[in-house]
């Protein structure tokens, strides 16, 4: 990787610094590939919670520095403070180098004057300062640096060549500093053979993108959850991406490594403002010009000049394409403004104008219920043509009743009082008849003098029991017509093995017919009791034993309610 600065510090502990990205993780890098861009909107937006968590780290160990008395761990802490400013704030990450400088020579330590030395050069390159740069490396004897110490030069000598070959406009410095920044290349190889990433950034430089995509994204899936190398693994394979023209893949690894980046307080960084550009070309203007404002923020909070010159380069674009679209909507705002005002204009002329009609309607209405007033007086004074009269107030009624029927909130009641009155008036006109047929038959048989007959009739229960069963299945056939589906979706309350499936069709059983009449409206126990010649203690017994066998027995009876006749 172009932009990477590794190095292993005295303590074992890996520290992987880069000009372009440093960054510091602690979540499984397997869980990353989930990331979206709104996770990312809302990192962006809670940014200053994680700048919170860095100063509150500084302050921390300047408390722990400002007790110890003892030069080694003043050294230390210093170290500890360097690594917590190098990403954070460049111009403290010098102050604490140069500290470091100071107490490695009073410790009278070559090794800590070493890595003192190549930290201030570190501060300079992410200054941009290439001149001082290098005659600060210039100055460090490679031959006194221990050997723990040794990829870290080389990373920074790489880095810096890098780094100058990119900005130079010189073309013949430009290959020559390309060139030393591949022998540095090597060597970190001869000291390191086994870093991923210089080997994919050469497989890169030599076309094979999909063995470099290998080695890098094998490396990331297989990272410690707390190791620094996680972030460092998410841009160069975004970089690798870039080079092969995905950039969906390119987008979804910078955005990894741009939450992680904001997480950990890290305001020297390149993954955001890469980001930014990719978004603008796509046409995102409001995230691109969101996220290169706060890489510019960041930029000049750590006063990394390289990034401010990075991102002043690229902010004046988007921000002319944000604010001309921002005025585009503005004047389109401007434009629907006028549009909302005349429709309001409009409403408000309705409004009057419907008042206006309904005050009519009003004086018509008051007017016509003068004229039915005048009507009925009439009608009390022409008791010839009273009959006439009241066969067109019945008309008006029926007419009234039909367009009333309309009414949603009444529909469902009037058509089963519709219903029931008809099916009933019938039933009792054939009931009488049937009762005047049997005072006949009982008349013959006394007249002829069968008392016998006539005893065993009247004790007989076959008429009762018969006109019971044919009140019942009129009562069931009437119920079905107007509750077609009342059987199937009372049995959706119940479980499959409770169902209750009548044995003939168009015909209920006694708890359901206890459950039809409570649909009717009809809940008193007693009166159930007797529509249904049982005993109170019976329909009780049904009430209870189906309630509790159903799926929601709190909601049962207002369940059965709610079952429509449509």
């Amino acid at each position: 990787m172009n932009h990477t600065v590794k190095y292993i510090f005295k303590k074992n502990i890996l520290i992987l610094l880069s000009v372009c990205n440093i960054i510091v993780f602690n979540l499984n890098a397997q869980n990353y590939i989930d990331y979206s861009i709104t996770d990312l909107d809302k990192v962006v937006a809670e940014q200053q919670k994680y700048t919170d968590l860095r100063e509150n780290r500084i302050t921390e160990l300047k408390q722990k520095l400002g007790k110890t008395k003892l030069e080694n761990e003043r050294y230390k802490i210093e170290s500890q403070l360097f690594e917590e400013y190098l990403p954070f704030t460049v111009d403290s990450a010098l102050y604490y180098a140069k500290a470091k400088l100071i107490s490695a020579k009073k410790l009278e330590r070559n090794d800590f004057l070493n890595d003192s030395r190549m930290n201030i050069t570190h501060v300079l390159i992410l200054a941009s300062m290439y001149k001082e740069a290098s005659d600060s490396l210039k100055n460090i004897n490679r031959s006194f640096i221990p050997d723990y110490l040794l990829s870290y030069y080389f990373c920074l000598q790489n880095t810096l060549y890098e780094a100058m070959s990119n900005y130079t406009i010189i073309e013949e410095q430009k290959k020559a500093y390309k060139a030393k920044a591949i022998i540095y290349k090597d060597s970190i190889l001869w000291k390191n053979p086994n870093d991923v990433y210089i080997h994919a950034d050469k497989l890169s430089e030599s076309g094979d993108y999909n063995k470099a995509l290998k080695v890098l994204e094998n490396f990331f899936s297989h990272l410690d959850p707390k190791s620094h190398d996680i972030a460092i693994s998410a841009y160069a394979i975004s970089d690798i991406y870039r080079q092969q023209g995905n950039s969906d893949e390119e987008k979804k690894y910078l955005i990894i490594s741009a939450i992680s980046d904001i997480k950990w307080g890290v305001k020297e960084y390149i993954s955001l403002r890469k980001l930014a550009t990719i978004l603008y070309e796509e046409g995102d203007l409001d995230r691109a010009y969101n996220y290169m404002n706060r890489s510019l923020e960041d930029a000049t909070f750590c006063n990394a000049r390289l990034r401010t010159i990075e991102v002043t380069q690229t902010l004046p674009i988007i921000e002319q394409a944000y604010q001309a679209k921002a005025s585009k909507e503005s004047r389109h705002t401007f434009m629907a403004l006028i549009g909302v005002s005349i429709l309001s204009a409009f409403l408000i002329f309705m409004i009057i104008y419907v008042r206006i009609q309904m005050k009519r309607l009003s004086q018509t209405r008051s007017e016509l219920d003068k004229a039915n007033k005048r009507l009925q007086h009439l009608n009390t004074e022409l008791n010839t043509v009273n009959e006439q009269l009241q066969l067109s107030n019945n008309q008006l009624n029926e007419t009234n009743y039909i367009l009333s029927a309309t009414n949603k909130s009444l529909s469902e009641a009037n058509h089963i009082k519709e219903t029931y009155i008809v099916r009933f008036m019938t039933e009792c006109s054939v009931y009488i008849d049937k009762m005047d047929n049997y005072r006949r038959m009982l008349n013959k048989q006394a007249i002829a003098g069968k008392l016998e007959n006539l005893f065993n009739t009247l004790k007989s229960t076959t008429f009762i029991n018969d006109e019971l069963e044919s009140f019942y299945n009129t009562f069931d056939e009437t119920f079905l017509h107007l509750f077609p589906s009342f059987v199937e979706k009372f049995n959706q309350l119940l479980p499959k093995e409770d169902r209750i499936i009548p044995k003939k069709e168009n015909s209920l059983t006694t708890e359901l017919r206890i459950f039809a009449l409570i649909r009717l409206g009809i809940t008193d126990t007693e009166r159930i009791a007797f529509f249904l010649r049982c005993s109170r203690s019976t329909v009780y017994s049904y009430r209870s034993r189906l309630r509790l066998k159903s799926m929601n027995p709190d909601a049962f009876e207002d369940q059965i309610m709610g079952i429509t006749s449509f």
